[in-house]
């Protein structure tokens, strides 16, 4: 098994010994077998362990089973216990989280060249039909990579049985995990109830599906070099704004289709479905946007622009003009003036209020505002629209509103100031960001 076990190391171009490794070890059969694996191929091995606390004195007794080993082979041990309240919602994706998280840290503090995982050939082949059910790419049905991210899983060739087998031979202790037998989980339903029911018409599919699996990943491998080729083809940035840009008509010649697409956009945050969404923007409105997990797309003709997202929380206040003039919203001072007048400077704007109860709004722009204009009324999106307002600047246009009627559009608009026989007349001065991105 050691044999078969370093060459499965070398074929997948994972470090070798002497390397340092941190391998993340639960105590069960799979993270103990690759423990004494490593250690007898020579490498330095530093184990991390976390106790979830799931199973109460049995948590307890997995640890202490590492704890102990680690001690009389000398390797660098971390433990991590978990609370109750660290594994709120879903539990196995919680788990996953934080061993992942502390991975990453400790990979680095002990400065160590890859992650060992146990996962096994069995892991894998469920990973595919969990995957394949659930409705998949690729990527879904190519099981676990061997080596992949800082990642390696040295022992994906095996079978859990020879494992076990290769275990008890050797004389490796482990830790039974009670939760396995039980169909708790959809994994162990498909080990327990699916996958023998396959073996029974082929006792050897697992071969077969080992083989179908090691092209899958081939195939994966290559439609990622294609990607990447696709990208250095048809993403260019732009001189100006640093962006970067597609060409509608380049990409329309290009001949992938919208899920090759979804594909070439998933490294900027966008989901397959968003990605579908950004190439329909070749048939789309001139402006509108597609905002995705990192990245925005919009389409501003002849282009499709992909910017990177930091979208500010906004504020907005909604107060009395009593309370305004009395200084309670931090971006727009109030002053009474004696009688209105069509202020030339942007950041300044007269208002006539008859009422000091009447309420007042700052905020961002929403989609059915509207602004007195003649004698009717002008929608604030066409006046963001007619100043060549860039989409993604949208957003970030504030306006000030009486009693929901717009009154100013800050920097672009405001209403005529019509006065009235009672109440006053204000001076709002606008004191916040002109770029409320900054």
């Amino acid at each position: 098994m050691q044999n078969r076990f370093n060459d499965f190391v070398r074929r997948h171009g994972m470090p070798e010994p002497p390397a340092a490794l941190l391998l993340l070890v639960s105590g069960g059969v799979d993270s103990m077998v690759l423990l004494h694996l490593l250690q007898q191929a020579g490498y330095a091995v530093k184990c991390l362990h976390v106790n979830y606390g799931l199973r109460g004195q049995a948590s307890d007794l997995d640890q202490q089973l590492i704890e102990q080993v680690c001690q009389e082979l000398q390797m660098p041990l971390q433990v991590w216990r978990c609370g109750p309240e660290e594994l709120k919602g879903n539990i196995q994706l919680k788990a996953r989280e934080i061993r992942y998280g502390l991975a990453e840290k400790y990979v680095q503090e002990w400065d160590c060249e890859a992650i060992a995982t146990a996962h096994h050939l069995d892991d894998s082949l469920e990973t595919f039909w969990l995957n394949l059910v659930r409705g998949t790419g690729i990527d879904g049905i190519k099981g676990i990579s061997p080596f992949f991210a800082g990642k390696m899983r040295p022992l994906l060739w095996a079978r859990a049985e020879e494992i076990r087998a290769f275990a008890e031979e050797q004389g490796i202790p482990w830790r039974e995990d009670e939760s396995n037998a039980q169909d708790a989980y959809r994994r162990n339903v498909l080990r327990h109830h699916v996958l023998p029911q396959l073996k029974s018409w082929n006792p050897k599919w697992e071969e077969g599906f080992a083989q179908t699996l090691e092209k899958l990943q081939t195939t994966a491998d290559m439609q990622r070099v294609h990607l990447n080729r696709l990208r250095q083809q048809l993403l260019h940035e732009d001189e100006t704004t640093g962006e970067w840009k597609i060409s509608v008509l380049e990409l329309a010649g290009s001949g992938i289709n919208a899920i090759a697409f979804a594909w070439l956009l998933a490294p900027y945050g966008f989901s397959e479905a968003q990605g579908r969404q950004v190439f329909a923007l070749l048939e789309g409105e001139n402006g509108k946007r597609i905002v995705g997990a990192g990245h925005t797309a919009y389409l501003n003709m002849p282009f499709i622009f992909i910017r990177e997202q930091a979208e500010p929380e906004l504020p907005e206040w909604k107060c009395s003009v009593r309370q305004l003039m009395q200084g309670q919203c931090a971006w727009v001072k109030a002053t009474e003036c004696e009688q209105g007048r069509l202020e030339e400077n942007p950041l300044l704007c007269s208002v006539w209020v008859e009422d000091g109860d009447a309420e007042m709004e700052i905020r961002p722009w929403r989609s059915g505002d509207k602004i007195p204009f003649g004698k009717g009324s002008k929608k604030v999106s066409d006046v963001l629209n007619e100043a060549g307002v860039l989409v993604l600047d949208k957003p970030q246009r504030y306006v000030v509103a009486l009693n929901g009627i717009v009154l100013w559009v800050l920097g672009l608009r405001k209403a005529p100031c019509r006065e009235s026989n009672k109440g006053i007349c204000l001076e709002l001065r606008w004191e916040g960001p002109l770029d409320l991105r900054d």
